[in-house]
């Protein structure tokens, strides 16, 4: 099968997957604690599935030659600063943390849309500009910039998505090892300018409440019950399903244990009602995109597609880390979703218009090859 059309199948696979595991999840919230249909959060994320099958047709068909105009690396850098700036100045806070913009009685993460603007941003500058020392000072300066303005919000599970998108970026632009390590003493100095300026203007991210993320270290002790809740229920359900599950529908602890069991911890409600089983097939289904987007990375003569390839990569993979680690109790809970399986419309349209990209990679990659056959 070709990496196309292997990757749109596995995207479609992801959607099946998700509404199924969305409806088993949340009908118990819906009915509950929000009071409206069984079927409420599994229609919305049919409606997202398919807006975000909409921008994946588009951005597959978007014209490259669009990315040599100096015009388009200006709408995308001035488009992701101000999505930023307008969510820290006007955004919709909630638990302490300012992320969702409403327009037009559409209520919506920024973030998301970052993740993706990014990727274009920095593969548009080297495209460009090629890669000398000045475009490298120019995308960290940018990269350090857009990170900040996340921390700001507080969303400290973006800003090292981020992050890690950057990286693998400017490793892939041909940077030498030791300009990346300058690069990471640069980072770790603008980590801790960072962490002040979100003392002085976050104080409370730096609070009881914030800090008792770390209560994974000891999630059972005494002290770290109520901060350590989430965790704890969520190793009840895994606990709970052992290697076959307990069936679908049949979860006792996303009807009230888990307060978030269709966002943030699906995994765990996987793992109770499907097993083992089900928990590797979701990430098989996941690693195989990443991997397919690779595969097509590795096989593009055009430094825009490997680059966009590679940064899509990156975010599915590093997300999924962060997601899994967090409810696994690995590493301090970020709030990140699981891509493509969680309930959420902007992560779901990004990432569908994310493959989209990829995918019009593969078509440009499969003209290319053809080209040299009849050439040959």
């Amino acid at each position: 099968m070709r990496a196309g059309r292997l990757l749109f199948v596995t995207y479609l696979l992801l959607a099946v997957w998700s509404l199924l595991l969305v409806y088993s999840t949340s009908y118990g919230v819906a009915i509950m604690r929000y009071k409206v249909d069984p079927s409420y959060f599994f229609n919305r994320q049919l409606l997202f599935y398919g807006l975000g099958l909409l921008g994946l047709l588009i951005c597959s068909r978007i014209n490259v030659k669009l990315f040599y105009q100096r015009v388009t690396l200006r709408i995308l850098s001035l488009g992701l600063l101000g999505l930023l700036v307008l969510v820290l100045v006007t955004g919709n806070a909630a638990n302490n943390a300012q992320r969702w913009l409403s327009i037009f009685g559409v209520t919506f993460q920024p973030t998301e849309t970052v993740k993706l603007l990014l990727i274009l941003v920095i593969a548009t500058v080297f495209l460009r500009k090629g890669c000398g020392v000045r475009v490298q000072h120019w995308v960290l300066g940018f990269l350090f910039l857009t990170i900040a303005l996340v921390f700001l919000q507080p969303d400290l599970g973006t800003a090292l998505i981020l992050g890690v998108i950057g990286v693998a970026l400017f490793l892939t632009s041909g940077v030498g090892l030791s300009r990346l390590v300058r690069v990471f003493i640069w980072a770790f100095g603008l980590l801790i300018l960072v962490a002040t300026l979100i003392y002085f203007f976050h104080p409370d991210f730096f609070s009881t409440a914030k800090l008792g993320r770390f209560a994974f270290l000891d999630p059972f002790n005494l002290e770290n019950l109520d901060a350590s809740y989430q965790l704890r229920n969520g190793y009840y359900a895994i606990g709970s399903g052992g290697i076959f599950g307990t069936g679908l529908g049949g979860s006792i602890q996303k009807l009230g244990y888990l307060p978030e069991p269709h966002t943030d911890f699906i995994m765990t409600v996987i793992a109770e009602e499907l097993g083992v089983f089900g928990v590797i097939w979701t990430i098989f289904l996941l690693m195989l995109l990443s991997f397919t987007a690779l595969y097509i990375a590795v096989c593009s003569h055009f430094i825009f597609d490997s680059m966009v390839c590679i940064g899509v990569a990156a975010w599915i993979s590093v997300q999924m880390f962060l997601n899994l680690g967090g409810v696994s109790g690995i590493i301090p809970l970020t709030g990140v979703p699981l891509p493509f399986i969680s309930y959420g419309g902007s992560s779901v349209v990004m990432l569908s218009c994310a493959v989209g990209f990829v995918m019009a990679a593969a078509r440009r990659n499969l003209l290319a090859k053809s080209r040299e056959v009849v050439y040959l």
